[in-house]
């Protein structure tokens, strides 16, 4: 065997697990200059709407749901409980389709008042977002975003070449927090 295909059989490898650590790197750091420069372009193009959506409503549902199943007001009032707590399903969901998407979240990101420790995206927070990514699989990674004192880890599943979120953990007790 020659030194130039033992040399291309040792580097190809390497090079396939750098590409594939890189892509998701550089999918994480496009999203995060979305966030920072508030591009709707990028923005979009990193976050699979239609999935994340229907994860929240998802999650939506089953916190509507739990808190209904607590409530003694809404077991009092029967068939027209259950009536109510479907309505607030669907509202919620409208809601979720309404402003779930990039114009919505621009529009947070502009009132936001947190904006401002966004860390500008360089060379170095592109490197840095190696050490707060956790694999979880082959095609899929986490990044758990804190806010006083809370956790919310958020999931991008490669797609191609490409990572994207398509899903965001809220805590238990969110709703609560939101009373």
């Amino acid at each position: 065997m020659s030194k130039k295909l033992k040399l291309t059989l040792i580097i190809s490898p390497l090079i396939i697990i750098f590409l594939y650590f890189f892509t998701a790197l550089y999918s994480f750091h496009q999203f995060h200059k979305g966030i920072y420069y508030n591009d709707k372009k990028l923005i979009k193009d990193y976050v699979e709407w239609d999935e994340l959506r229907e994860n929240f409503k998802n999650y939506i549902n089953i916190q509507l749901l739990k808190e209904t199943q607590k409530s003694e007001e809404l077991k009092d009032l029967g068939e027209f409980g259950v009536l109510l707590s479907g309505l607030a399903g669907k509202f919620v969901e409208t809601m979720v389709d309404s402003y779930l998407n990039p114009e919505g979240l621009s529009m947070l990101i502009e009132k936001s008042e947190k904006k401002d420790e966004i860390p500008e995206p360089t060379f170095l927070t592109l490197i840095g977002g190696f050490t707060i990514m956790d694999f979880n699989g082959l095609s899929s990674f986490y990044v758990t975003y804190e806010n006083e004192g809370q956790e919310f880890p958020i999931f991008f599943n490669r797609q191609g070449l490409t990572w994207k979120i398509t899903q965001i953990e809220f805590p238990e007790n969110l709703l609560e927090d939101l009373k």
